[in-house]
């Protein structure tokens, strides 16, 4: 049996520990671990959460990019899940949460720089990855992909 698990919007100094821990622990303290556009009024901050705990974390925000053409889109930043809890569908129930915000404000497209390691990931998803491979320093090799948010 699947465990429920609820998305809910956070304010983004929450995310920092699984960011630090997941995606940037090359970064010497945690509080650092911030988006420099982290408090931008279109900025979306979700979070699936296990009772109390924090155990998925990702970051909206209205950004166009030249890679795709549709006029309203928004970027995923910052997707990390506890070690302890892939395999559980927090992310993906994340990612639903996200679509189901998106498509209420009428956004096209949601997109991402993927790491390498979570193509597969986002492919499950319905996500779409354009075939340039490219290196984010310090981070490692990420492809561009994206969905086009669902109607329903």
């Amino acid at each position: 049996m699947m465990k429920n698990f609820e998305v809910i919007q956070i304010h983004p100094h929450l995310a920092r520990p699984l960011r630090h821990k997941v995606l940037w622990p090359h970064i010497a303290f945690e509080e650092e671990c911030n988006i420099d556009i982290d408090l931008r009024e279109d900025a979306i901050h979700l979070a699936t959460v296990d009772g109390e705990r924090i155990v998925s974390v990702g970051s909206l925000f209205q950004m166009d990019s030249p890679k795709i053409d549709f006029s309203k889109q928004y970027r995923l930043r910052a997707m990390a899940t506890d070690p302890a809890y892939r395999g559980q569908h927090t992310g993906k129930v994340l990612v639903e949460k996200a679509f189901d915000i998106l498509r209420e404000k009428g956004v096209d497209v949601l997109w991402c720089d993927a790491r390498e390691v979570a193509v597969g990931f986002y492919e499950s998803l319905g996500f779409v990855k354009l075939p340039e491979k490219y290196d984010i320093p310090k981070i490692g090799p990420h492809y561009f992909m994206y969905k086009i948010t669902p109607s329903n």
